[in-house]
């Protein structure tokens, strides 16, 4: 916990915010990432885990996000890449389970990234993928 320092999570699901209540956690917040409740720049490091894909409208959830990243740090997406099979057979499955997922490949997500006017590069390790923004 301490290497982390004060550590928020936001989620639209109440159960997912209950998971983390106690863990290293300063505050869970309830809120759609279109309409964050954060002045801007008021975070350092910003990690999204597996969970683009389930963004409303993700160009307008990556502008909110770059908007509370504070200047000099870093966005964080970890994303299943959709590039690979096994994660088309787990997209399909969240279709069949009316999830209204949408995933993009690691290259369109750094694509509207830098439409937003932020360089990113794409790291991959096996069936994730991660696009990290510096600030």
């Amino acid at each position: 916990c301490s290497q982390v320092g004060a550590l928020v999570i936001n989620d639209l699901s109440a159960a997912m915010l209950q998971q983390a209540a106690g863990k290293c956690v300063h505050g869970v917040i309830c809120s759609p990432v279109e309409r964050l409740p954060f002045a801007a720049g008021q975070f350092e490091r910003i990690m999204v885990v597996d969970a683009l894909h389930h963004f409303s409208a993700q160009r307008s959830g990556l502008s909110e996000l770059l908007r509370v990243l504070s200047p000099g740090g870093r966005l964080v997406i970890e994303e299943p890449d959709i590039e690979r099979f096994s994660v088309k057979l787990i997209a399909l499955a969240e279709k069949l389970a009316l999830m209204q997922s949408h995933f993009l490949p690691p290259e369109q997500i750094r694509a509207q990234l830098e439409q937003l006017g932020y360089p990113a590069q794409i790291e991959r390790d096996g069936w994730i993928a991660w696009v990290i923004v510096d600030k």
